[in-house]
């Protein structure tokens, strides 16, 4: 928590795939703006019940693959377990890198590989996580540049798969 004190203030910032708002309710007394996008209805509902009446912040309903956003709208953008739900992960990077504008920042937090097969059957997940070398690899090809993935702490209560979180700027 004590890391946010030290993000930029002037920041536009997204939160793509924001299901219930999580990130958007955290970041946003920290930067200028947050746009907050999801493709479902009631995650949208449950984000404007979360985050309320803030001033700067922008909820958006749209899918990961078609961003209602402008060409290098955002300073920084994150995803957070979403992309395990996208069709075509290539495809939904080559899009966030679309909004994100040069120099601009991504976050991305997933599932390491894992064999659950009933999340796909139970909670729809197209992917059972991505290994290192396979996100390097996406992002790199969507047009980011500097990646850094990192695996994150196992909590000893979690009962899901482990997680990454993947750091990238998007080349000019």
């Amino acid at each position: 928590w004590a890391v946010l004190g030290i993000i930029d203030p002037t920041l536009v910032a997204g939160d793509l795939g924001c299901g219930t708002g999580q990130f958007t309710e955290t970041i946003a007394p920290y930067v200028r703006r947050v746009i907050a996008v999801d493709g479902s209805t009631d995650m949208l509902d449950a984000a404007r019940r979360r985050v309320g009446e803030r001033p700067n912040v922008d909820i958006r309903q749209g899918d990961l693959e078609a961003l209602p956003l402008e060409a290098g709208e955002l300073d920084c953008a994150m995803l957070a377990l979403v992309l395990h739900h996208a069709p075509n992960p290539a495809d939904a990077l080559a899009e966030v890198a679309r909004v994100v504008k040069p120099g601009g920042r991504l976050l991305v937090v997933d599932m390491l590989p894992h064999e659950r097969e009933e999340y796909q059957q139970q909670m729809g997940h197209v992917w059972l996580g991505f290994a290192e070398t396979t996100m390097s690899r996406l992002l790199t090809g969507a047009g980011f540049g500097h990646v850094h993935i990192r695996v994150l702490p196992t909590d000893p209560d979690a009962r899901g798969p482990g997680l990454f979180a993947a750091v990238a700027t998007r080349e000019p």
